[in-house]
């Protein structure tokens, strides 16, 4: 399976502030509001018949539209929280962990990543 065929692929091509970047997706590909993946690809993957499932997706971050152009978009990363819940002092903040599966452990095949987790020029980019 080629995730070219699948979706919409673009780039990053450029990085204008600590923020905000710019990806080759324009408005016939993306609207403002829209969420984004920038990932790298690592190992393709198959099936227990040896069948491709396509290629692991690195997700580096999720983004947001924040302006659209013809052919290019700028997107931000964006936090959500309210003013109040920071100035309250009995919050009860909740945190979701991992915990370890009950596994055979001589089947563990770990992933192989070739890129920086970094956001860098060039990596890809689809709507999620």
């Amino acid at each position: 399976m080629d995730i070219f065929r699948t979706k919409e692929i673009g780039h990053v091509v450029r990085i204008i502030s600590k923020t905000r970047l710019i990806v080759d997706l324009g408005v016939s590909d993306l609207t403002v509001g829209d969420s984004v993946l920038i990932f790298s690809q690592g190992d393709e993957l198959y099936d227990l018949e040896n069948n491709s499932l396509g290629t692991y997706e690195f997700v580096k971050d999720t983004l947001t539209v924040i302006e659209t152009a013809e052919k290019y978009s700028v997107c931000a990363k964006q936090i959500n929280g309210s003013l109040s819940a920071i100035l309250n002092n009995s919050i009860n903040f909740t945190r979701t962990e991992e915990a370890d599966l009950n596994i055979n452990k001589l089947d563990i095949v770990s992933l192989q990543v070739f890129s920086s987790p970094q956001i860098k020029l060039g990596d890809l980019v689809r709507k999620c």
